[in-house]
């Protein structure tokens, strides 16, 4: 009862003063309404998130002549576009394949593609941001699909300002490469197996390949409905439903990263009552009860995890309600949750045994829990860096934030409690060890 009427003793204070609500409530908010702001809103069931259309030039070297029979590659069933109605058939070579592809209609959403005879002037509108990309097309790309052991490479010019179109262009040209490259290696091991057979393949036989080959991918393409291949499929666990916004998913990271970084401030500030009390002559007077130094401390801390669970019950109803943000299955919520409501509680109590008085309060939060806030949410400021090192996932880890957001994460992406338990036991070792270190340092301190 003496554990809980000092919790409620510091509750009631806590309430009294601005400053709580604004770091527990106002600022991860408002950040997070920034970010949609930037984003243009968070969409409707009738909107979504544009994807930026790139500018793209292509450069056209390929000298080859595809064999007879991959006229196939009409058969993918990609929307030509106007003045190209009579299909593939009338490419000459592979490069002008791949050209017709990134002209259709099922990419013109993603780019706006053009043609260009001359590398300089095609490298010069890149240069005076004219194009985002250029793609140079090598004179033996033909040949390299046809012939084994040929190798040719599509070189990208691109703008570095602008990350994120043409990333989404490579990726494209990427996979239409990976797939024609299938049936490269496919006709190679036809042909290695004709010469181990003692057969010499003459060029009718490799082209009568090319072309079995080729209708066979085509085959498998398509849809049944005749509608265009899909390039990304995104599948979500079993038992969830998808938010339907690229924004929303994104703004449901923006928020759950602004949650863990401020709750470790909640917590420490809570604590913090320790330090007030005992300058302003108050804690010296509880001491002298018969309550014991446990209690208090326990007290104090234990205000600090009810503050904390009622500032992310706060923010996460908000986000659920006004942005649509799925936090993830209730158990696996809810372990993420307690982990992160233990861990920042104990930080708040480890920290503030580090501090002679209040007025180091300043540069114990505000240096060490924005130092250690901002390397724990690394990963949500490099989500959407491509071929980041796997080593800025685990610089993250060396902090209790960038577990609690690991654990946050795995909640938000549809994770079992199989897949949380390895990081909320994690967050366990983290509290018990920083817990026990603060508790010990303050009952030596005031004993």
């Amino acid at each position: 009862m003496k554990l809980l009427d000092v919790t409620l003793k510091d509750l009631v204070q806590s309430s009294r003063s601005y400053m709580v609500y604004i770091f527990a409530f106002v600022i991860p908010i408002l950040v997070t309404g920034l970010f949609v702001l930037m984003f243009g809103g968070i969409g409707g069931d009738d909107e979504s998130f544009a994807l930026p259309r790139t500018t793209v030039v292509i450069v056209n070297l390929d000298e080859g002549q595809m064999p007879a029979g991959s006229g196939a590659f009409a058969d993918l069933g990609l929307d030509m576009p106007q003045g190209a109605e009579a299909g593939f058939g009338e490419a000459d070579s592979f490069g002008d394949v791949l050209s017709m592809i990134l002209k259709s209609e099922v990419f013109a959403d993603f780019m706006t593609v053009s043609d260009e005879v001359d590398e300089r002037a095609a490298r010069a509108a890149v240069d005076n941001q004219q194009a985002g990309v250029a793609i140079f097309i090598p004179a033996n790309f033909t040949a390299a699909m046809i012939q084994p052991g040929e190798t040719a490479d599509v070189l990208f010019y691109q703008d570095p300002t602008l990350p994120l179109g043409p990333a989404i262009v490579e990726s494209i040209v990427r996979q239409l490469l990976d797939n024609v490259s299938a049936g490269t290696i496919a006709i190679g091991v036809a042909i290695n197996g004709l010469l181990q057979s003692g057969i010499v393949p003459d060029q009718a036989l490799i082209s009568d390949l090319v072309g079995q080959v080729t209708s066979a991918q085509s085959g498998g393409q398509g849809s049944e409905d005749g509608q265009p291949p899909e390039l990304l499929e995104i599948q979500l666990p079993p038992g969830t439903e998808s938010s339907g916004s690229i924004v929303t998913d994104i703004i449901g990271v923006i928020l759950g990263g602004m949650m863990v970084f401020f709750v470790f401030y909640t917590a420490a500030a809570a604590v913090q009552t320790i330090l007030t009390e005992e300058e302003r002559g108050t804690l010296a007077r509880l001491f002298t009860t018969p309550t014991s130094h446990g209690s208090i401390l326990g007290g104090k801390t234990l205000a600090g995890v009810v503050t904390v669970i009622i500032q992310m019950t706060v923010l996460m109803v908000f986000g659920a309600l006004l942005f649509n943000v799925f936090w993830g299955e209730l158990p696996t919520v809810l372990m993420a949750v307690a982990g992160i409501i233990l861990v920042s509680a104990a930080t708040g109590l480890f920290l503030t045994s580090l501090m002679q008085n209040t007025r180091q309060g300043g540069i114990i939060f505000g240096g060490v829990l924005t130092v250690t806030g901002m390397l724990g949410l690394v990963p949500v400021f490099t989500a959407g860096v491509p071929n980041q090192p796997e080593s800025l996932q685990i610089v993250s880890l060396l902090v209790p934030q960038g577990w609690a957001m690991r654990g946050l994460t795995i909640s938000m992406d549809g994770g079992t409690i199989v897949d949380i338990v390895p990081v909320f036991a994690g967050l366990l070792a983290w509290t018990l060890v920083l817990g026990f270190i603060g508790q010990r340092r303050l009952q030596k301190r005031f004993a």
